[in-house]
């Protein structure tokens, strides 16, 4: 483990469920190319922090002094659950999680600390295939001994064909395929969702804070002087499907939600999931029916995590346009809204809108 993990307490988390395309076909298929995805398999239990080495099909990024950490529930001494070095933390499915720290400040002057999990997928990923990949992520409970207590923006998953190599502890110059746009806490577990077409053969999955030093925003969210953020891992699926199901050559033609146009969520929130903003005053906005509950914040990205639109939670219409208000190509997009803590369920709600021309 990198110098600065303490003995702590963690948090447990919300959940946030990014949708692929709502037209798109979601397929039950095995996630054939991940391996010990939930962190379930060992070479032994661990016993200390910085064991990712018992964990078959994963590795540091092969750096010389990065060292993620692998508790279990059967581990002991300072690799068990739920009580580590780090945090107060349950699983957030069977008996293992990882965890890693996703930055940690160093003297004035010099570049912070970084920490990677790289998963080798046991077949490379078909080229030109659309995935669907989720994980879910937590800080746990934080005590007044931990040294954690940082939210940082950049935590995210990049794919690659070759084997990422990561000195010391220095940034990974790898362009994720999906990053959080802001820097994320939760005392509970969250699931982190997003879909992307396979541009290449690729065999290698890393997770951490990307982007140089300079791009990210940490904020303190517990203690007086934390110097990391540390997040726990767990649960990796990838599933395959078809985001062509449901587009008919006619599409443009469409003016109009039909009841395959509206996804209804609990507590009377309905989202339409098509419109057409082509200036003939038939359904040319998005426009959520939120009831009497406002939002904390209104936000659209591109299914890559790419942030294109913020819009008012007073009045959440979206026109189709990004952030300079030029007009977005037809095509799937995802929406996302933040509630105030006890308004709803669940914090954070995602869900995918397609632009019709």
């Amino acid at each position: 483990m990198s110098v600065g993990k303490t003995g702590t307490h963690s948090i447990l988390g919300r959940v946030l469920a990014l949708m692929a395309c709502s037209f798109g076909l979601f397929v039950p298929l095995a996630s054939a190319q991940l391996q010990n995805a939930g962190f379930e398999s060992s070479f032994s239990m661990p016993s200390a922090p910085g064991m990712w080495n018992l964990l078959p099909g994963w590795n540091n990024a092969l750096s010389g002094s990065s060292s993620p950490d692998f508790f279990h529930l059967d581990g002991e001494l300072g690799g068990d659950l739920p009580e580590t070095p780090i945090a107060l933390i349950q699983p957030a499915e069977g008996r293992g999680v990882a965890g890693l720290m996703a930055i940690k400040r160093n003297s004035p002057g010099q570049p912070l600390s970084r920490e990677y999990l790289v998963m080798e997928f046991g077949s490379p990923l078909e080229v030109g295939q659309n995935y669907t990949l989720s994980f879910k992520v937590s800080n746990g409970e934080w005590l007044p001994t931990s040294t954690a207590g940082l939210a940082v923006n950049g935590l995210g998953i990049a794919l690659s064909v070759e084997q990422p190599i990561q000195m010391g502890g220095l940034a990974l110059a790898l362009p994720p395929t999906f990053q959080s746009s802001f820097a994320r806490y939760s005392s509970d577990w969250e699931t982190l969702s997003f879909s992307f077409e396979a541009s290449a053969p690729s065999r290698f999955m890393t997770v951490g804070v990307f982007g140089p030093d300079g791009s990210l925003e940490a904020e303190v969210v517990m203690g007086e002087n934390p110097t990391m953020a540390y997040y726990f891992l767990d649960d990796f699926q990838l599933n395959p499907f078809n985001p062509g199901i449901g587009f008919q050559p006619d599409a443009q033609d469409i003016k109009g939600p039909t009841e395959t146009d509206i996804v209804e969520e609990e507590g009377g929130l309905y989202v339409p999931n098509a419109f057409s903003p082509n200036g003939d005053g038939v359904n040319d906005y998005f426009v959520p029916e939120l009831g009497d509950m406002h939002p904390l914040s209104c936000e659209i990205y591109s299914r890559w995590g790419e942030l294109l639109a913020r819009l008012n939670p007073q009045d959440f219409r979206w026109d189709g346009s990004d952030l300079h208000g030029n007009p977005l190509k037809p095509g799937v997009y995802v929406w996302r809204l933040e509630w105030p803590a006890g308004a709803r369920t669940e914090t954070s709600q995602q869900g995918a809108v397609t632009i019709l021309r």
